[in-house]
């Protein structure tokens, strides 16, 4: 009697889905992560970074807490007089009578020749800037540069021995550094550096928190604040928020010229380089001259750049992240070039094996492959009991086992040769069959 096995009819082959793979999630994600943090961290820093041009920015009428109300009291309770002006000619005038300190809290704002009366100041004057950048140094021909920029301020040692900083101790001070040929004094890192500018005193202050109404309390910063302007009478504070114009240019013989060293208005034929006059009529503002190539060159950065955001300490750590990630990846790989058999190292019960291997079949969801192992499994054992070569082709297999079995032709080439199961159900199905087919094969031997 013949016994016939039930396999699924042919039919055309076609194509399993097959779902993509996502290891490639692995060596993406890890760095993904890193850049959506870089790029956090910056959006959150345009967000905190306060605008010059915003009014409560140091102004000492604000109670913001970017304001500076809370410095502007304590200076009063010292005796200091405060004098807000909102208007750059003002405040160099009232400056220019000595006996003051022009406290500039938006450098970035004052125009170019504004900046250049500053060496105007008389010497019982100084000058006190909050984190003037190169382009305005350039500008203003001031005497020094930016040289680095750090992302947040942060807390330093004075390391300096000026009277200020010294009685203030430890300030968060630090966040742009500066440099100049001939200093007075260097200190918190060179984020304070006081310089002689003519006849008068010029500081730089590399972080404008020690007047902010926020920052004030943190470490010694209301200390540094009061000691850096209350080292006159009076405080002119320049409170401007917005472009300004420059000064006018009049006629020689015009009615009501300023003719102060610290001018609102400019005359024409003005011997001084710092002060060029292009307009002897006086219909156009006056406007700085070209910056020579080292101008050009210190005003080539005037702000912090992307990596001058990031202290050098983050970039060894993102650094430090990628040769850990490539090290993984390595590891993860332990070999260039195609896999190997290998022995295995321990001995493992077939069952086990069986089993393991099937679970990672079912999880990947590879029906084809799974089936695939059957398939030569099969075909091993039938061509040995067959007596034929194990490479036997399918033009010779196919009809070995039909007369040893006397099975239809097309389920058995179906069985040995077909199509990959579309469904786990297909699966099941034809691995039964195929062990049917072996059995069959091997009982009539």
């Amino acid at each position: 009697m013949t016994t016939v096995v039930e396999a699924p009819a042919a039919s055309a082959p076609r194509p399993a889905p097959r779902r993509r793979s996502k290891r490639w999630l692995r060596l993406v994600v890890p760095y993904a992560i890193v850049v959506v943090l870089l790029l956090v961290s910056v959006v959150a820093y345009v967000i905190e970074e306060p605008d010059p041009e915003n009014t409560d920015y140091l102004s000492p009428v604000s109670t913001a807490d970017i304001g500076s109300s809370e410095l502007a009291g304590r200076l009063r309770q010292r005796g200091i007089t405060i004098e807000r002006q909102t208007s750059t000619a003002a405040a160099l005038r009232s400056a220019h009578r000595g006996g003051a300190t022009l406290f500039v809290t938006t450098p970035g704002l004052v125009h170019s020749l504004y900046l250049r009366m500053l060496k105007l100041m008389p010497a019982s004057t100084t000058v006190v800037l909050v984190r003037p950048d190169n382009k305005s140094m350039g500008r203003g021909g001031l005497p020094g540069r930016v040289t680095g920029n750090r992302w947040a301020g942060t807390a330093a040692a004075p390391g300096c021995g000026y009277g200020p900083a010294r009685e203030a101790g430890v300030a968060g001070v630090r966040r742009t550094t500066y440099q100049s040929a001939l200093p007075l004094d260097r200190c918190y890192a060179d984020s304070l550096v006081r310089v002689a500018h003519h006849d008068t005193t010029m500081t730089f202050v590399g972080s404008a928190d020690p007047f902010r109404n926020d920052r004030i309390g943190e470490h010694g910063n209301a200390r540094l604040a009061v000691g850096l302007l209350a080292g006159a009478p009076r405080v002119v504070w320049l409170d401007l928020h917005g472009d300004e114009p420059g000064p006018k240019v009049h006629d020689k013989n015009a009615q009501g010229l300023d003719e102060s060293p610290a001018p609102a208005d400019l005359g024409p034929g003005s011997p001084d380089p710092d002060f060029p006059v292009p307009d002897p009529d006086g219909t156009q503002e006056g406007e700085a001259d070209q910056p020579d190539e080292d101008e050009r060159e210190q005003a080539g950065s005037s702000g912090p750049s992307v990596f001058d955001l990031f202290p050098a300490a983050a970039w060894t750590v993102l650094a430090l992240l990628c040769v850990a990630a490539l090290l993984a990846a390595a590891a993860r790989a332990r070999r260039l070039g195609a896999p190997v058999p290998e022995p295995l190292p321990v001995l493992v019960p077939t069952t086990e094996t069986v089993t393991g291997r099937g679970r990672l079949y079912e999880r990947s969801r590879d029906r084809g492959a799974a089936l695939a192992v059957l398939r030569r499994a099969a075909r091993d054992r039938i061509t040995h009991a067959l007596d034929l070569p194990p490479d036997a082709e399918r033009a010779t297999l196919v009809p070995a086992v039909v007369a040893q079995t006397g099975f239809d032709p097309g389920q058995v080439d179906t069985l040995l040769f077909g199509p990959d199961p579309e469904t786990n159900e297909d699966l099941v199905h034809l691995a039964a069959a195929l062990e049917i087919l072996v059995e069959t094969v091997t009982r009539i031997r």
